[in-house]
């Protein structure tokens, strides 16, 4: 009996590692999602959000502000009293391939106006737990923040907001890497030369840090995330930016 099994075996973990590898070549990403979805596997986390919202309810009037990220743009509130609307499309724990995976299922879908995207921290903090390959952690790192910007300015046709990843706090029950700092820096400066007449540079990180590049402490909830204090300073920066905004564009409907 043991014979017979052993080949089928041998041919079911064939099988499995063909299609891994296929999986992690594809460019395609609606034929992987496709795929995975066939597997019953979710990377991108697809289902989180509906693929086809109800946008009925929608004031057509104010343009669409969508917060994209990971769990930092979860816990990004909305600026009440203002002629805008928003939606949140961030996910916990998501790195930069994930949230590019599902860019156009969750964002390209709303068909935005403003997208406000904070991604990276993610993929840096493999650097605390994988050393010995922060280039390839790096570079993947900015490969993907580039593809966001391309795809949501050229695809979906909107103003990018992006805003530099968000500094470190401090905790003693976990130790982040100086590395990973300093790729957060350097990654940061990549940010900074995305800025074009579609993508606007929200830095995030010059509004947070102190002296020494930690979040200040009166905007810092834990190592990586930030309290409603910090989300208020930064929605008084995003205010002035939507405000330019509206006014731009009454201009040019004016003109």
């Amino acid at each position: 009996m043991n014979k017979i099994y052993f080949p089928i075996a041998i041919i079911a973990i064939l099988i499995c590692g063909y299609l891994g590898l296929n999986l992690g070549l594809l460019d395609d990403r609606t034929l992987r999602n496709n795929i995975n979805e066939i597997l019953g596997s979710d990377p991108y986390e697809l289902k989180t959000y509906p693929v086809n919202p109800d946008l009925t309810k929608r004031d057509l009037n104010k343009p669409l502000v969508v917060f994209f990220g990971d769990s930092r743009t979860v816990d990004w509130t909305e600026i009440p009293n203002i002629p805008f609307e928003f939606i949140n499309r961030g996910i916990n724990g998501q790195t930069s391939e994930q949230v590019l995976g599902r860019l156009s299922a969750h964002v390209a879908s709303l068909s935005p106006q403003i997208v406000v995207v904070q991604v990276g921290v993610n993929d840096l903090a493999d650097l605390t737990t994988l050393p010995n390959a922060p280039r390839n952690i790096i570079n993947n790192c900015k490969q993907n923040i580039q593809k966001i910007v391309d795809k949501l300015a050229k695809e979906v046709k909107a103003t990018v907001i992006l805003t530099t990843i968000f500094p470190t706090g401090e905790s003693q029950s976990f130790q982040w890497s100086e590395e990973a700092d300093r790729a957060i820096i350097e990654v940061n400066q990549f940010i900074k030369s995305l800025k074009s007449d579609r993508v606007i540079i929200l830095d995030a990180a010059a509004l947070l840090a102190d002296e020494r590049g930690k979040v200040r402490q009166i905007y810092s909830r834990d190592l990586l995330h930030l309290n409603k204090q910090g989300y208020t300073m930064l929605n008084e920066e995003l205010l002035k930016i939507l405000t330019n905004y509206r006014n731009s564009t009454s201009q040019r409907l004016d003109s």
